[in-house]
């Protein structure tokens, strides 16, 4: 009987511990969850600088979105090109960020402390280059398939936001499309090419 008594006792007290170690738990994990590091989304500051159209053969292009950065903090910035460094697309229609896979840093940045730097990403696309045609002699017909091929990239956004998973920046790249001429480069000037900017 006594056996029974001392359990029962020791089966009340386990109750009682979970009751009052149970909410202790659960109130924690949040906590756990807030703790993450913010993003930044004033530290550096982005304004196009233009838009590119490159060959890369006779059947694709690279659309090249060339924006300032400007340094607002006292440190010294650096972004290295990678897997940590994501570029997405905001929505016009409602702000929302949507995945870009197509979209790609073109180089590592470094940007001094209240300085501005360029920098570039960029889209590969399908299409089919004017032959024999010099970049001088550039009719509406080509210039309406190259503003097709920009409009493949922007249609629908109204702007980029590239995170920096490392330094936790989120940086704002507002698209200003309608201030810009379509640029272009032909075949015939392959090594070249023209921007259109502000």
């Amino acid at each position: 009987m006594r056996s029974i008594l001392t359990l029962a006792v020791f089966a009340i007290l386990l109750a009682l511990l979970g009751y009052l170690v149970l909410p202790l738990v659960s109130r924690q994990a949040p906590q756990t969850a807030t703790t993450a590091t913010p993003w930044n989304p004033g530290a550096v500051r982005a304004e196009l600088s233009g838009i590119q159209v490159r060959e890369t053969d006779p059947n694709h292009a690279t659309v090249v979105f060339s924006y300032d950065l400007d340094n607002q903090t006292d440190a010294d910035y650096q972004m290295a090109k990678g897997p940590n460094t994501v570029i997405m697309t905001r929505l016009k229609s409602d702000g929302t960020l949507a995945p870009n896979d197509n979209l790609h840093l073109d180089n590592s940045v470094f940007v001094p402390a209240h300085n501005r730097t360029r920098i570039s990403f960029s889209a590969d696309q399908p299409f089919r280059w004017p032959s024999g045609m010099a970049l001088e002699h550039m009719g509406p017909i080509n210039q309406e398939k190259y503003r097709a091929l920009i409009a493949q990239e922007i249609g629908g956004a109204s702007g980029f936001v590239l995170f920096d998973q490392t330094a936790h920046y989120q940086i704002e790249l507002p698209g200003a499309w309608q201030d810009l001429q379509v640029p272009a480069q032909t075949p015939s000037a392959a090594a070249g090419g023209s921007t259109a900017g502000n």
